[in-house]
């Protein structure tokens, strides 16, 4: 849990009046720097990225955010202190918090008990007190958003937070938040107000005491229909812990507490320990912030390290006068005799091709890595196929499908559009010139790819959430109603069903007559492709939100429990078992004898596959839920920090990584020279050189 990063090469060296001395992260808008003013107060400066910038009425709302954030003054916020929404770039600075971020404390530490996590809520619900008393709403309150400081805890990130009377959606059509963390009304483009904000905190708590999102794990769009659709799994949580995040997380905005009285019951429950260490009270006796206090003792002492031990890096001299950026460096040769060569200079991001805007939780369906021996029969790399939303698509409204040249995104001819009976709920498979698709209707569809004519529809019990696997004729597909399908490809007509003990909303894979398929109860199931009979079943620990890879006879699939596993594809016996420090739904990607696999502990991993032991390990700034794509030696993966990674498969060292608005869950997919990827629930695709 490294405080700083050090600048790279297209980083400014002066923004405003505060000299630019260190990266501190990235967010939505843009990237976030520390500065120092002339005086030597440190502050927090978020850039506005340029394509943002760019645009005249993306600078009128910022402007009114700004102004309304100006407002917001309350000990557990990090107030704004400067702006520009007129500069170029524009930027805003707040008050830096030297403070550990909430998700890198619990997935170092572990989840928190009861007595602390209400004294935690009882701070986040003062500082929403603060806010919306400004006629802030702050919209994407998340673990990343809150800093535990020696003092208490801080409400960061009003850049994106908007005037209470705003709607959720922006002119383009863009939803802010973050899956899992976003109310029902933000994904549906209802009104959003204050109990939106409550919503998430019931999220956070959640988070907080059990080391989970109450909605689970896996892509952005499963976790939006589970905030839409479903109820929140709170089971790990202690009863009066269960009954306050209950109430927070209801579906309908007027049946969840206000932020007042939420406050008040949080104070009565926390048993009077604040959420501000003794310490602080004038009146107090002199402790030590690592003392047993608001937080838990370890989290204290890492919060103790950050704040007080860990030195501030010192501001650089500029490179030349009369600069605002730093110019490329060219790579130093090392002199010979020199120990440790020096490492290559950073390169610049990828260019980015254009992007096309999607309805929020659309999804990029899965494109065949380039490979040297061609690629699978009925898929066509010219061309890809993009969601579409109706005339009032929003949230999770999207409801066609529509397809584009992937060579011309920037034209965005309509080739058709294909409605459904509801909200398109997985990515489709492309097979024999049709496109396999389900919906929230409880269907599955079958579309011809040339025309957007539908061949078929198949009725399931449930909506259908897990994207459809196709081969030998056939498409298998889950569904909430706790069933694998069978169905003929050509016909529609149903070949068998086989039950499981919960949702299979993960993709199954085929090989060697045989279905794999993750599913929430936690096993691993081995159905026989022909009959629908089981083969056997493997049981994890957690829920398996991961879709299976095959190779060489073993089956790789990851667990909520926090494990990779490699069973034998013919017995069910295990293989070995990797440990990652938090949730596994990266479903992996087997090349060349390494398995490569993301976690939710920020890491991307690479493990032998006929050890389980560790090549490689590459951590990036957020949750690695995106499934690796790999192609000419090099691993591609989105993260939540809005980075698209390219690492060396070998080494594990980054060849470059392109910065996004959006945070990156999705999978990627690389063909034709290109990396696609959707961005988060905004639905952005985006298209990106290699």
């Amino acid at each position: 849990m490294e405080p700083f990063e050090a600048l790279e090469a297209g980083d400014p060296e002066q923004v405003g009046r505060y000299r630019i001395v260190a990266r501190l992260g990235a967010g939505g808008m843009g990237r976030v720097y520390l500065g120092r003013s002339p005086g030597g107060r440190f502050v927090a400066v978020k850039v506005v990225r340029p394509e943002l910038a760019e645009d005249g009425g993306f600078r009128r709302r910022f402007a009114q955010e700004v102004a309304a954030a100006r407002r917001v003054n309350g000990a557990f916020t990090a107030g704004v202190v400067d702006a520009d929404p007129d500069g170029s770039p524009a930027w805003l600075a707040t008050v830096y918090v030297p403070g550990v971020p909430l998700g890198d404390a619990v997935a170092a530490h572990g989840p928190w008990p009861q007595a602390e996590v209400f004294a935690l809520g009882a701070g986040l619900a003062e500082a929403l007190e603060v806010i919306h008393a400004a006629g802030v709403v702050h919209r994407d309150l998340k673990p990343s958003n809150i800093l535990l400081a020696a003092d208490g805890p801080r409400v960061i990130d009003f850049g994106i937070s908007v005037a209470g009377e705003a709607s959720a959606l922006t002119s383009t059509g863009t939803v802010v938040g973050t899956p899992g963390f976003m109310s029902p009304e933000q994904l549906t483009g209802k009104r959003v107000g204050p109990a939106s904000d409550v919503f998430a905190l019931g999220a956070v708590l959640a988070f907080t005491a059990t080391g989970a999102g109450p909605f689970g794990t896996g892509s952005a769009h499963a976790l939006s229909f589970r905030v839409v659709y479903e109820e929140p799994d709170l089971r790990q949580l202690p009863p009066d812990l269960r009954t306050l995040v209950a109430s927070c997380l209801a579906k309908e905005p007027d049946r969840r507490p206000t932020v007042t009285t939420l406050l008040h019951e949080l104070a009565d429950t926390s048993g009077g320990r604040p959420a501000v260490p003794p310490a602080s009270t004038p009146t107090a006796s002199p402790r030590t912030v690592t003392e047993p206090g608001w937080f838990p003792e370890p989290v204290a002492a890492t919060v103790h390290s950050r704040t007080l031990a860990a030195p501030l890096p010192e501001a650089p001299p500029p490179s030349r006068p009369g600069t605002s950026e730093r110019p490329p460096t060219e790579p130093v040769p090392a002199e010979p005799g020199a120990g440790r060569p020096e490492r290559p200079a950073p390169t610049r991001p990828r260019e980015q091709r254009g992007f096309v805007v999607l309805p929020p939780g659309a999804r990029l369906p899965s494109l065949p890595p380039v490979k040297a021996a061609g690629r699978p029969a009925g898929i066509t790399r010219r061309r890809t196929l993009l969601g579409l939303g109706g005339a009032t698509a929003a949230g999770l409204g999207f409801v066609g499908w529509k397809t584009r040249d992937s060579g011309s995104a920037a034209s965005g001819e309509q080739r058709w559009l294909f409605r459904a009976g509801d909200s398109l709920s997985s990515s489709g498979a492309v097979a024999g010139g049709v496109v396999f698709v389900g919906s929230v209707d409880k269907s599955l569809y079958a579309v011809d790819a040339a025309t957007g004519k539908r061949r078929w529809t198949f009725p399931t019990g449930g909506a259908v959430l897990s994207s459809p696997a196709v081969a030998g004729g056939v498409v298998y597909i889950g569904s909430v109603d706790k069933s694998l399908y069978a169905v003929d490809a050509a016909s529609g007509k149903r070949r068998w069903r086989f039950r499981t003990g919960n949702v299979v909303d993960p993709p199954g894979a085929v090989a060697g007559g045989v279905v794999f398929v993750g599913c929430r109860d936690g096993n691993l199931y081995a159905v026989d492709a022909t009959s629908g009979e089981q083969r056997w079943r493997f049981r994890t620990g957690g829920a398996v939100g991961s879709s299976p890879a095959v190779a060489g006879g073993v089956v790789y699939v990851g667990s909520q429990d926090g494990n990779l596993y490699a069973v034998d594809a013919t017995s069910g016996e295990q293989r070995w078992k990797f440990p990652t420090q938090h949730f596994v739904s990266s479903s992996p990607a087997v090349v060349d004898g390494v398995v490569y696999v993301g976690g939710w502990d920020r890491n991307l991993y690479a493990v032998d596959a006929a050890s389980g032991e560790q090549r490689w390990r590459f951590r990036t700034g957020g949750a690695v839920g995106s499934s690796p794509a790999v192609a000419g030696g090099v691993v591609y993966v989105g993260s939540e920090d809005g980075n698209l990674y390219a690492v060396d498969a070998a080494s594990g060292e980054k060849r470059w990584n392109f910065h996004t608005a959006r945070s990156l869950y999705e999978d990627p997919a690389v063909a034709d020279g290109m990396v696609y990827i959707a961005g988060g629930a905004a639905g952005v695709l985006y298209a990106v050189t290699l």
